[in-house]
């Protein structure tokens, strides 16, 4: 009985001890909830609340520009006086196109970054286009990609030198010779034939006759899409 009184003492003890800590332990707790915690949540409160009820908004910088004006394909060359552009950038991006470094339009990219220009008037020769973009910001692109469009209103040269209109011809062979000259770079056509030109426009072609009248239709056309057009008839009499 004695070693179990004993025992039970030194247990008791110890209980006390871990009773006495925990309190301790309870109490400092508190106090430093008091003293440190409530201020600092206190402090948070406050500096959330005038995030909160300010006016004014939280300033975000950007210094990146809008996306390069990417500009739709042109004809090389056209005898349209009048040509519109399209092309794509980024979305509500103001757009400055210009002609021949001239700036001649300013428009919008609407929602999804489509713009036009409108109808631009050319000038006759090259007329260079390009385009840049600035955005909400003032933020500046570099410039777009260079268009180049030749306008040209003025049908080519078309000279037939041989052979006479109103022609007969007894040859055996029943052909003609068609020769003459136009301009460089044109699409020649003999009766719908494709004729390849010479050195500086020079032609000559070998077409075959019919018994009686023969038409003979001749077109050049640039690559603006002016064209020239010549008849000849020319009559077969073996």
């Amino acid at each position: 009985m004695a070693k179990y009184s004993l025992l039970s003492k030194k247990e008791e003890k110890r209980n006390l001890r871990r009773a006495a800590l925990f309190t301790f332990l309870t109490l400092l707790l508190i106090f430093g909830s008091i003293f440190w915690g409530i201020p600092a949540l206190i402090k948070m409160a406050v500096f959330f609340g005038n995030i909160r009820g300010s006016s004014q908004p939280i300033e975000i910088k950007d210094n990146l520009p809008p996306q390069v004006p990417i500009l739709n394909a042109l004809p090389e060359a056209t005898n349209q006086s009048e040509i519109e552009i399209f092309g794509i950038t980024e979305t509500g991006a103001s757009v400055k196109i210009f002609l021949t470094g001239q700036e001649v339009k300013e428009t919008v990219a609407d929602n999804e970054g489509n713009f036009s220009s409108g109808k631009l008037n050319l000038t006759l020769g090259q007329n260079e286009i390009y385009a840049l973009a600035i955005d909400k910001a003032g933020n500046q692109s570099t410039v777009s990609n260079k268009i180049s469009v030749w306008y040209d209103n003025e049908p080519p040269t078309l000279e037939i030198s041989q052979p006479e209109d109103n022609k007969t011809i007894s040859d055996e062979k029943a052909k003609v010779n068609i020769i003459g000259k136009t301009e460089e770079d044109v699409e020649l056509r003999i009766n719908d034939h494709l004729v390849i030109l010479e050195k500086e426009g020079n032609f000559e072609y070998t077409l075959g006759l019919n018994s009686g009248e023969n038409k003979i239709h001749i077109t050049a056309t640039d690559k603006a899409g002016n064209q020239t057009e010549k008849s000849l008839t020319v009559t077969y009499s073996p």
